[in-house]
């Protein structure tokens, strides 16, 4: 084992010990917030800080090596990393206490004898992983009790994959709509922050993602023309690709050709508040943050979509997310239509936010209180422990 490994390990088991030794004699019910990844996590947050407000709950932030910089500096936080527990002698009996575990990322590693809840964060039914990953990561998901989705749209996806791949509908998580956290946070902040929308942000999916029809192989072509035409681009790829399992070296060489353009601006935050506060246009191809930009901002996204002709004779074509597309801006399949479409577009003093707006209502149940969703179906459930 490495030895960052080996320091990992050591402060997970320092970990359990101190948790272990404040919950071991309360009898309030114990909540685990695990993060598992460097991603926006603040409305996961802001659960938590309702939640205190219950005396009878104890609450805990969990982070790994990959959160740690995030989330260090927030009270009650703990480096845990679960994925470490398998070498730690009766981790289970230091875990025994805990009654909740939450997650907004999927981990493949969950504790018994909690009940494991899964906030999800897509915002649309557009396919989680590649089709040969679905399998796997829907046994994974088996495993929880609860996931919350934002919409019943989304309900009835994971539903059906369930289904697709042999699940019993009765021994399935019980899916339940709550709305979608993170539309609600941006939809919030964004009103604080007082920017002129002049830039254009491209945020494509993860390159490994639909690899015959994303947009991963023209992301130079498509920033080179931009830019000729004089717009202002926000780069922000998406989080996987920026680690050793996605692009990172073709990011850096994208990123070093253009970082001395006075209209290139590259985004690796892990909050994406600052660019959609300034982003005229989003350009994605079919990275859930399309819907959550266009019901966030009442503004347009363009989608970049290679083979799209090929593409609409797939079953995934009938999801909502590819069919509700034209409704919150336009599809194109090549450059020229990319900037004719730009053109259009700018050419329109307001874009018909009207539209979007009317399919927000549509498609998102709880717009403005899925904190009061999600808090209330987290208290029924500790309630039932």
């Amino acid at each position: 084992m490495k030895l960052v490994k080996i320091i990992s390990l050591i402060k997970t088991i320092l970990s359990l010990i101190e948790i272990f030794l404040k919950i071991r004699n309360n009898k309030n019910k114990t909540i685990f917030f695990y993060f598992p990844v460097k991603a926006y996590y603040q409305n996961i947050i802001d659960i938590k800080e309702r939640l205190k407000k219950n005396k009878k709950l104890n609450l805990f932030l969990l982070y790994n090596d990959s959160s740690y910089e995030i989330l260090k500096n927030n009270k009650n936080a703990y480096f845990l990393d679960i994925n470490y527990l398998k070498f730690i002698p009766y981790s289970n009996f230091f875990l025994k206490r805990v009654n909740l575990f939450i997650s907004s990322y999927v981990n493949y590693v969950s504790l018994p004898d909690s009940k494991n809840i899964y906030i999800c964060h897509d915002i649309a039914d557009s396919p989680m992983v590649n089709t040969n990953q679905e399998k796997k990561i829907f046994l994974s998901l088996r495993k929880l009790h609860y996931i919350f989705l934002s919409s019943s749209n989304v309900v009835e996806y994971f539903r059906s994959k369930f289904l697709q791949f042999g699940h019993n509908v009765n021994n399935i998580p019980k899916l339940i709509n709550t709305g979608y956290l993170k539309l609600d946070k941006v939809m919030k902040e964004l009103k604080k922050i007082k920017n002129t929308k002049s830039h254009i942000l491209l945020a494509p999916t993860f390159s490994g993602q639909m690899k015959n029809y994303n947009m991963s192989s023209k992301l130079d072509i498509i920033i080179d023309n931009i830019l000729h035409m004089g717009e202002k681009i926000i780069f922000r790829p998406h989080p996987l690709d920026l680690t050793a399992n996605g692009k990172i070296k073709d990011i850096q060489k994208i990123v070093e050709k253009y970082e001395n353009n006075s209209n290139f601006f590259y985004d690796n935050s892990h909050s994406y508040m600052s660019s959609y506060s300034k982003t005229k246009i989003l350009i994605t191809d079919f990275s859930g943050t399309a819907y959550t930009f266009a019901y966030a901002t009442l503004r347009p996204v363009i989608f970049f979509s290679r083979n799209e002709s090929k593409f609409s004779k797939t079953k995934t074509a009938d999801l909502f997310y590819y069919k509700d597309r034209s409704s919150v801006g336009m599809v194109c399949q090549n450059i020229n239509q990319l900037i004719r479409s730009i053109v259009k577009i700018n050419k329109k003093k307001e874009y018909n936010k009207s539209i979007i707006f009317n399919l927000r209502q549509k498609r998102i149940k709880y717009v403005k209180v899925s904190l009061d969703q999600t808090i209330m179906q987290i208290l029924k459930i500790c309630k039932k422990i």
